[in-house]
C-alpha cells in the first residue's frame, strides 16, 4: 500500500504541472538499461543462544526500467520523473551450517536466498544551463522478497527498502522528438532490521537480522519527448 500511495501522489504531481501548465511543460518518456553495484553488511543474531554472526557482501547487477518525466520552462528546467523497474537481482544463494549450542539445539542448513523486485524511483532533474548537463535528487523504494529455508524454524517477511539518490548526467539529441541519456547516481539506503517468525525459550527470543546497504548506478536510456 505505501507504494501505491507514493506512485499515485508522483502521477499526481506530473498531472497537475501538465494540466496548470500546459503551453510551457515537456513530457517524456522512455526505457533504460541500468547497471548496478551494491554493497552489503549483514548480521544475524540467533535466537536462544544469542550467537552472532556477521558477513560482508558485493554484487554487480543489470537490469531494465521505464521512466516518465515533466519538466517546464516556467520553472527553470526543473522536472519531475517517475521510474519503475520490475525485477532487479535475484540474490546469490547462500548455505551456512550451524551446530547445536547449550543454549540451542537448532542444528543444520541455513539457506539464505532472495530477490529485490518493484524498485521505484521519484526524482528531480535540473539542467545546467543549455549544455544538456543536469543534475538529479530522489528518492526509491523497491522490496526485497526473502525465499530462505533455515535449519532455525524461522521465516522472515519480505522487507520494504527504502532510500534516496543523488547524481547527473548528460542528455543530448536523436532529431526532433528523440534524445538519449546518460547518468550516474549515488543511491543511499536506509539499514533495515527483521525478526524472525520463532519465538525461543528465552524470554521469547527471535532470530534477528540487520544489515547497511550502499550502492552506485549507471544509466543509458533513450526516449521521446513531446
Amino acid at each position: 500500500m505505501k507504494k501505491i500511495n507514493t506512485i499515485l501522489a508522483a502521477l499526481s504531481a506530473l498531472l497537475m504541472l501538465t494540466v496548470t501548465s500546459a503551453n510551457s511543460m515537456e513530457f517524456k518518456a522512455g526505457v533504460s538499461a541500468n547497471g548496478m553495484a551494491a554493497y552489503a553488511n549483514a548480521s544475524e543474531t540467533l535466537k536462544d543462544s544469542g550467537r552472532l554472526s556477521n558477513e560482508e557482501a558485493v554484487l554487480a547487477t543489470s537490469y531494465a526500467s521505464i521512466f516518465a518525466e515533466v519538466s517546464g520552462d516556467d520553472l527553470m528546467g526543473i522536472g519531475i520523473g517517475v521510474s519503475y523497474a520490475p525485477e532487479v537481482v535475484e540474490l546469490n544463494k547462500e548455505t551456512r551450517n550451524i551446530q547445536p549450542s547449550t543454549d540451542s539445539d537448532d542444528t543444520g542448513a541455513q539457506i539464505i536466498d532472495g530477490k529485490i523486485v518493484d524498485l521505484m524511483s521519484i526524482y528531480l532533474t535540473m539542467p545546467i544551463g543549455d549544455s544538456g548537463a543536469f543534475v538529479k535528487a530522489g528518492y526509491n523504494q523497491a522490496t526485497l522478497n526473502t525465499e530462505e529455508n533455515l535449519a532455525t524454524g524461522s521465516s522472515y517477511e519480505n522487507i520494504d527498502l527504502t532510500g534516496t539518490q543523488i547524481g547527473g548526467g548528460y542528455e543530448g539529441s536523436l532529431g526532433d522528438m528523440a534524445f538519449w541519456r546518460a547518468e550516474g547516481a549515488l543511491q543511499m539506503w536506509d539499514d533495515i532490521s527483521a525478526n524472525g517468525s520463532e519465538a525461543g525459550g528465552t524470554a521469547g527470543s527471535t532470530n534477528r537480522i540487520e544489515a547497511e546497504l550502499g550502492s552506485v548506478t549507471g544509466a543509458l536510456s533513450v526516449g521521446m519527448k513531446f
